[in-house]
């Protein structure tokens, strides 16, 4: 008995979306991968304002070490290697949150989240405006919910910008502190003033360093090696 020409439509329309189907999620996994690629091929997520001054804070970090270990030998070399001493631990810690914003970028697109949270919250407050008595008490729990969740991540976000406004101070300080090294090493200069000023800008860039650390840690964005 022949199959009605009406069967044989459905099943090549059958054929036709599974073959649809399997073409989109095809093509879904190759951009995924082509993406992931890129991603990696292009480096961290990190801005290239926040890359470009992590490189310059290394880069005038090794110069303010190398400054002091090529001074000729005696008190005033002791006394510039005692000053440079928190370098070392001020990579580290650089490094570490380079590592967590990293993460944070690699999680999170927070710009992108704070736009569809105002636009969800002004479309929720629309609809409050029209809704009726038995929507109202759901619509209000729900607008509370999404201001706390744009709460957040305003406070991220801020948290964020710190985070690459340090970086960008912390280069600049370095900067300024390899000069005034230059300056003490090459005339010979060693005014107290000077060098405790480069004490303090030293240890102030290091304790700004661990405050934000800290914050980062207990954000679950931690630099720890392993992440």
């Amino acid at each position: 008995m022949p199959i009605p020409l009406i069967i044989l439509a459905l099943i090549f329309l059958l054929i036709l979306v599974l073959l649809a189907v399997g073409a989109y999620f095809s093509l879904v996994i190759i951009i995924k991968l082509m993406k992931a690629l890129f991603d990696f091929a292009a480096g961290t997520p990190l801005p290239n304002s926040v890359k470009r001054s992590l490189r310059e804070a290394r880069h005038y970090a090794v110069l303010i070490k190398r400054t002091a270990q090529e001074y000729p030998p005696g008190p005033m070399r002791d006394r510039l290697h005692r000053t440079t001493k928190p370098v070392d631990e001020w990579l580290v810690n650089l490094n570490r949150l380079e590592r967590s914003l990293v993460k944070l970028y690699s999680q999170r697109n927070i710009a992108r989240e704070l736009r569809r949270a105002t636009a969800e919250l002004e479309q929720l407050r629309r609809e409050l405006l029209v809704a009726g008595k038995e929507e109202t008490a759901s619509l209000k729990a729900l607008l509370e919910s999404k201001r706390t969740h744009q709460a957040v991540l305003k406070e991220l976000h801020a948290f964020q910008n710190q985070a690459e406004f340090k970086i960008y101070k912390i280069a600049s300080d370095l900067g300024t502190a390899h000069t005034e090294m230059l300056l003490v090493t090459t005339k010979g200069n060693f005014n107290d003033n000077r060098i405790q000023r480069l004490d303090e800008s030293l240890q102030d860039n290091l304790s700004g360093l661990r405050d934000i650390l800290s914050a980062m840690d207990e954000m679950g964005y931690s630099g720890a090696v392993g992440y």
